[in-house]
């Protein structure tokens, strides 16, 4: 059975069943996103979510809204939502 952070072993990235379920968890509009893409980028130096590292994306899926929490109060620490 293929985990959500399993690696292609051909690529070293995430599978693609794995991306698309981070992007229900986490995804959504366009701004959002994209602050997401410039949090993951910044701390792990991930281009996008094939990258993100494996205990990070399972950390997202069982608590996504604790990531989404953390990617705002780091890439918009002005909006009081």
């Amino acid at each position: 059975m293929t985990r959500i952070t399993d690696r292609n072993p051909a690529t070293g990235r995430m599978q693609v069943a794995g991306v698309e379920r981070l992007h229900q968890l986490v995804g959504g509009d366009p701004v959002t996103e994209d602050l997401i893409l410039g949090y993951i980028g910044r701390r792990w130096g991930a281009r996008n979510l094939f990258y993100l590292p494996p205990t990070v994306a399972a950390a997202v899926v069982e608590r996504p809204v604790d990531f989404l929490r953390a990617v705002k109060e780091a890439q918009a620490p002005v909006l009081k939502l």
